[in-house]
């Protein structure tokens, strides 16, 4: 979505997403049309050519990043760039000055998009270790079931929730989601 007064420059605008694969783009002239279009849509991008008529768009930029839009990049005029970009970067936002050229945009979309990458990447990176921990306590639980109910010691718990995997097939998390099933009810 690009947020901008000026309609001047959307051809380029247009072209150098379609380089990026992003094809669908929404160009609104408020904030408030951005926000009544981002209550029902998520955009993987959002541009904002501040000022906006009915607001300096950093705080619809603020608003939106990472709920409503996984990255923002917000032109503002260069007297103003350094003292806009030192209130927004701890969200995530990327500020460029105006005026701006259409290699300079281009670097800003590559960079903006390397840095949503890299993030996403460290956001799966920690579901996955998340959902490991998750699945180690089960684990654990489950074993402490079978040293609490049947009197085994936690080596022969954990061998025998080796050997349980192993005979009926399962992973050992299912195996401990049974185990509890069983034990706790």
């Amino acid at each position: 979505m690009l947020v901008t007064p000026n309609l001047a420059d959307l051809e380029w605008f247009r072209e150098d997403l379609a380089k990026l694969n992003i094809e669908e783009t929404h160009v609104v002239k408020t904030a408030g049309e951005a926000r009544r279009i981002l209550i029902e849509r998520v955009f993987d991008l959002l541009v904002i050519n501040a000022p906006l008529s009915d607001e300096n768009g950093v705080r619809l930029a603020a608003d939106v990043i990472g709920n409503k839009a996984n990255q923002v990049i917000l032109m503002v005029k260069r007297e103003y760039a350094d003292e806009i970009a030192s209130k927004v970067e701890d969200y995530g936002i990327f500020t460029v000055e105006k005026p701006l050229s259409h290699a300079a945009f281009w670097l800003a979309l590559k960079m903006t998009s390397a840095a949503y990458n890299r993030t996403r990447n460290f956001i799966n990176e920690n579901d996955r270790l998340k959902k490991s921990l998750a699945d180690i306590r089960l684990v654990n639980r489950a074993k402490c079931l079978l040293i609490e109910k049947l009197g085994l010691s936690e080596d022969a718990a954990h061998r025998e929730m080796e050997k349980m995997a192993m005979d009926h097939r399962l992973e050992k998390v299912e195996l401990a989601k049974r185990i509890i099933r069983e034990y706790e009810d």
